[in-house]
């Protein structure tokens, strides 16, 4: 076997590899959506509204009288601490800062 076959075998291990790859995140990205779907779906049931109110919410984007305060805001992001690299990362805001003073204060 030649240099070059050994190289293009490689290569071609590589795009099996690849390939393998693509086809499981193709099968998360599938999951995912589901779970997200079945989310919404349990979010919308537990407003309990009929089938015009959910439609006159759904086109006009406001929701009865009787739900205006019933229905809670989303929660507020939350701020992620990384120990290994002593930073913060903010993902309301996507920022990051330095936190090496607040671990020497805990």
């Amino acid at each position: 076997m030649t240099k070059l076959e050994k190289i293009e075998l490689e290569a071609q291990k590589a795009r099996e590899k690849i390939a393998a790859i693509q086809a499981q995140l193709k099968q998360i990205d599938g999951q995912r959506t589901e779970q997200e779907n079945l989310q919404i779906i349990q979010q919308v049931r537990a407003l309990k509204l009929s089938r015009e109110e959910l439609y006159a919410f759904i086109n006009g984007g406001e929701l009865p009288a009787a739900l205006v305060g019933a229905v809670e805001p989303a929660p507020e992001p939350e701020t992620i601490y990384s120990r290994q690299t002593k930073t913060k990362y903010d993902t309301k805001n996507y920022e990051s800062e330095d936190i090496e003073n607040e671990d020497e204060e805990e």
